[in-house]
């Protein structure tokens, strides 16, 4: 409990140089569980000589729950984290109550789909050729950058200074740059229909010319545009506000759109939504089901990470098989699926 004769509010200034502070020693404490972390306004404790920012989270109902708090240093604006262990055991506890604490499982099936806890790459090699309708996926392409990284502190808050959890830049070694060549040709002999990837957008045209290495039509590229991209750096770039998405086909296969655009717009979840850092929507992914596929048909999915695939296709009428090789993203994953196909 704090003792303190007045507490006093920041100005505009030190509210932002506080508040960047303390993200950045909650990002360096805690970076698995900095994005179930919150915090508030500081108001400095003149008994402590130090502003107080009090770090909370949300239950598994969405109740805020207080589980610490930081002094921060007025003169250098050195962060004092008080029992970040505690903090840690107490997310932790809240995580454990979650219906992904209840799914252990290497695979889940239901109807329309197979998710596997496993290698996606390696399962695709042993699918017999020309037995999938099409592949749909977003595998992992290196989008960390020092640019967009954690360091960016001031990009991380409001205007007003309040905390504005964005995804942080660097994402980890799961995010190392998979090239192209290193899956794509496993894949394409299964496929005979369309192959439908989120790529980078340098990768654009390494993806075309391995889709015409394989006899497809490399039909081009479809921009997801987000309606709400992550303004990173604004003030001295163009925000980045699409992404590309590779479209190939098997010369004949069906198209199930008349007159479509290639710029597909939706909303990208916000980080509060996610259980994957680099999770589509499900609008965009269910729509490029429509597109390129048909009742009926099997879609692959190698990199399923947050079960998107999945979820769109079965609801859709597809049959879909999936792989995720991330435990803790495969277990969230499965209770995201079983709630939204119950």
């Amino acid at each position: 409990m704090v003792t303190t004769t007045k507490m006093v509010v920041a100005q505009q200034e030190q509210l932002i140089k506080i508040r960047a502070a303390v993200n950045g020693w909650i990002s360096e404490t805690f970076p698995e569980l900095r994005r179930f972390l919150m915090h508030t306004a500081p108001e400095y404790s003149p008994a402590e000589s130090a502003w107080v920012v009090t770090l909370a989270t949300k239950d598994t109902e969405g109740k805020t729950i207080q589980v610490g708090r930081v002094l921060v240093n007025d003169e250098d604006g050195h962060v004092n984290g008080q029992d970040p262990e505690s903090i840690t055991t107490q997310i932790r506890d809240i995580l454990a109550k979650g219906p992904q604490a209840h799914i252990d499982v290497d695979r889940l099936a239901g109807p329309g789909y197979d998710f596997i806890f496993g290698d996606g790459i390696a399962a695709a090699g042993d699918l017999a050729d020309s037995s999938i309708d099409l592949l749909l996926t977003d595998p992992p392409y290196g989008i960390s950058t020092p640019y967009t990284a954690e360091g960016q502190v001031p990009r991380r808050l409001r205007k007003d200074g309040r905390d504005f959890i964005m995804p942080r830049g660097d994402f980890g070694a799961w995010d190392d740059g998979l090239a192209p060549e290193a899956w794509l040709p496993v894949m394409l002999p299964k496929v005979r229909g369309w192959a439908v990837t989120f790529c980078a957008q340098a990768q654009i045209g390494d993806y075309c010319a391995l889709l015409k290495a394989h006899k497809f039509v490399a039909v081009g590229t479809v921009v997801w545009q987000k309606t709400n991209p992550v303004p990173f750096n604004h003030r001295f770039k163009p925000i980045n506000a699409w992404e590309a998405i590779v479209v190939g086909k098997r010369p004949g296969t069906r198209f199930n759109g008349k007159s479509v655009h290639n710029v597909l717009r939706y909303k990208s979840p916000s980080p509060q939504q996610r259980i994957h850092t680099t999770q589509k929507p499900l609008p965009l992914i269910e729509r490029l089901t429509e597109l390129f596929s048909s009742p009926g048909d099997t879609i692959l999915d190698p990199f399923a990470g947050s079960g998107t695939t999945v979820i769109a296709g079965a609801r859709m009428g597809r049959k879909v098989l999936a792989f995720e090789n991330d435990r803790g993203v495969y277990r969230a994953a499965c209770a995201r699926i079983a709630e939204a196909l119950a």
